[in-house]
């Protein structure tokens, strides 16, 4: 009988010990679950990283496309001057609808074709922080201005195309046109040059 007892007690004794074994294990597993699943996360936030990181690599190019498309900026001005030969004159004008003035002109092509904001008028123009350009490295794209007949202060401006011709909006009841720097009136009353882009 006492063998027995001791027996069974044994027993019991093994059964509760496995018991508490279980509930410890189980205890410890949670703890790791839950470090498995804190990395995890930790995982996918470095990913979302790593896709922005890519995303913002990808958008290199575009910028670097826009700064290539400013670079030929002038060769639009030009062109779209080009387009602009014949719409009248307009004292204050600085739109297609309107008309336009020398100076509206050019504000109004730098504007769009090269999103450049110039100074309102030829005197401004002149005082801005843009390059000088003497009349032998003139460029299409410079602003080109006179005053009249070589006497009084500047009053006009031009848009240089090359090969010595330039486009400007002359004076009331005129439209804008094309005219070369050979021509002996605006020879002589040519000042000075600006560059404002490039």
């Amino acid at each position: 009988m006492r063998p027995l007892i001791i027996l069974s007690t044994a027993l019991l004794l093994t059964l509760s010990v496995t018991a508490v074994e279980a509930r410890e294990t189980k205890s410890t597993h949670t703890p790791k679950a839950s470090a498995k699943l804190a990395r995890a996360s930790q995982g996918k936030v470095v990913n979302r990283n790593n896709v922005r990181q890519h995303l913002s690599a990808k958008a290199a190019p575009k910028a670097a496309a826009l700064h290539r498309a400013k670079s030929g900026s002038n060769t639009r001005v030009v062109a779209r001057a080009q387009e602009l030969i014949g719409v009248p004159y307009r004292f204050g004008g600085t739109t297609v609808a309107s008309g336009f003035d020398c100076s509206g002109l050019l504000v109004y092509l730098f504007r769009t074709e090269a999103g450049m904001k110039l100074p309102r008028t030829t005197g401004e123009m002149i005082d801005s922080d843009s390059l000088r350009i003497h009349r032998d490295q003139l460029k299409p794209g410079d602003a080109v201005f006179f005053n009249r007949n070589g006497r009084g202060n500047v009053s006009h401006v031009g848009l240089y195309i090359g090969n010595n011709q330039f486009i400007h909006a002359p004076s009331s009841g005129g439209r804008i046109r094309q005219d070369s720097l050979d021509n002996r009136y605006w020879e002589r009353s040519f000042t000075t040059a600006r560059r404002f882009n490039g």
